[in-house]
């Protein structure tokens, strides 16, 4: 019976990895970087889930909540939007940006503005793949499925805001440290609201909204390159 659960989660993470990757690489597909590349890219995302976590694990050192879910289980709104726009947001994006500076824009194939998104997506995919090995064991039917399906997918579209600001400055010759000086903080405050309207009733509705938002300008810029290049 446990082996049965083990291998549900490790589908329900490992499929919609899978289906979302291979969407913006779908999107990309006028120029579509290597496999190989999104598999690392992924992975990297993977392994800073994993140090993200353990840095949560640290925060009682100053003071704060191990956890987004200690926080909602007080029901407190205050103590929920700080945590969120001021914890959740700024470190999770930050822990998504770190292999994506250090690593990806250091590869050639990295060139132009959407494969910043490409690669960032990657990444988030791979950060909210390890996320929901600790979510999703504690869930159930819908909430399980809706889950699995959609963390990854909204994991990816804050982390697009920072990785086509990011790259597109590269393309251009700009500074891309002012790039993510102005886009990181971006990405993390999308995703902080988000956060907040996901835990209220009332709010539910405009997490949705801000996803469709995010959605259909991610969507924009990866087809803006080929109107751009039709004659």
């Amino acid at each position: 019976m446990e082996s049965i659960i083990l291998w549900k989660i490790l589908a329900s993470i490992i499929g919609p990895a899978i289906f979302w990757v291979g969407y913006f690489y779908y999107k990309d597909r006028q120029q579509p970087e290597p496999l190989i590349n999104l598999l690392e890219a992924f992975l990297l995302g993977f392994l800073s889930g994993f140090l993200c976590f353990i840095t949560y694990r640290q925060l009682p050192l100053l003071g704060l909540p191990a956890g987004f879910n200690l926080v909602v289980a007080k029901g407190q709104a205050k103590e929920i939007f700080y945590y969120s726009l001021g914890v959740v947001g700024p470190l999770e994006e930050i822990f998504k940006f770190l292999p994506f500076a250090i690593f990806i824009m250091k590869w050639r194939d990295v060139d132009e503005p959407s494969d910043g998104v490409v690669y960032a997506a990657s990444v988030a995919i791979g950060f909210a793949s390890f996320e929901n090995l600790g979510y999703l064991p504690m869930m159930t039917g819908l909430a399980f499925f809706g889950r699995a399906l959609a963390s990854p997918l909204t994991h990816a579209l804050f982390s697009s805001v920072w990785g086509f600001s990011v790259a597109k400055a590269r393309m251009k010759g700009q500074s891309q440290f002012l790039a993510a000086l102005f886009s990181l903080p971006l990405a993390a405050v999308f995703h902080g609201l988000f956060n907040v309207f996901t835990v209220s009733n009332h709010l539910r509705i405009y997490s949705a909204i801000l996803v469709l938002i995010l959605w259909l300008a991610i969507i924009y810029l990866l087809e803006r390159p080929k109107k751009m290049g039709t004659p």
